[in-house]
């Protein structure tokens, strides 16, 4: 991809913006792999920038989580250590959690009407994914449902902190997706959140959330202890 100053109209970001938002997404999609060194000559010519927008960019990206600023060696994708992982999974779960809960509240109270329609349809891809054993497409449409149930919960603040954490999440989630039987067992639990969302029970959807974040991590957990170094 490549940008110009052309390009920037004047509701959007700055050039160092466009090029933040492109090595974000290259690191959130795996492009680029934990403890992979960014290089700056590398990703100006990709993008058809200068270096200096580049270097720009990076330092930006220092507090977002998902680099690592080194004096003197430079920028690196951040490798995630286990105790960082629990403390997002922990701080996901209880997210993910209260918004679930609200959104079945906001569905019995009558302020959510397409959200059972939307859990239903997205569900019914979940299970086409699995059949066509099509793991990168699960992974987008699992992300997905989570979104639908954040923003259903009517709190922007949530969803602002949300998305800070699973785009750090990004880099050894999608791992746990990877295997058929994860696969299966997660779309049980989405299964389960939709139910008590759609019937407007607060504390069951509260429930399943809770179980489907601690599950996710376990399934991480047994991943690492079968493929050990696979993951900082």
């Amino acid at each position: 991809m490549t940008f110009s100053a052309r390009s920037i109209g004047q509701n959007r970001p700055t050039l160092a913006g466009e090029v933040r938002l492109e090595i974000e997404r290259m690191i959130v999609e795996g492009n680029l792999a934990a403890g992979e060194k960014l290089n700056e000559l590398t990703l100006s010519a990709a993008m058809g920038v200068s270096r200096g927008t580049v270097r720009e960019a990076i330092r930006s990206l220092a507090d977002s989580g998902l680099i690592d600023l080194v004096a003197n060696r430079g920028a690196f994708v951040h490798e995630t250590t286990l105790a960082e992982v629990r403390n997002l999974y922990d701080l996901r779960g209880a997210i993910f959690a209260m918004a679930c809960a609200a959104a079945a509240r906001r569905v019995a109270d009558g302020l959510e009407p397409e959200l059972p329609d939307r859990l239903t349809s997205n569900l019914d891809q979940m299970r086409r994914a699995k059949a066509n054993d099509d793991t990168e497409g699960y992974y987008a449409i699992n992300i997905e449902f989570h979104d639908m149930l954040i923003e259903a919960s009517g709190n922007p603040k949530a969803r602002t902190i949300y998305d800070s954490v699973v785009k750090e999440m990004h880099l050894f989630r999608r791992r746990g997706l990877s295997i058929a039987s994860n696969v299966a067992r997660s779309i049980e639990e989405h299964e389960a959140i939709s139910a008590a969302v759609i019937g407007g029970q607060a504390e069951a959807a509260r429930q399943a959330a809770e179980t489907h974040i601690r599950s996710g991590l376990t399934r991480y957990l047994k991943l690492l202890e079968t493929a050990p170094g696979a993951e900082g």
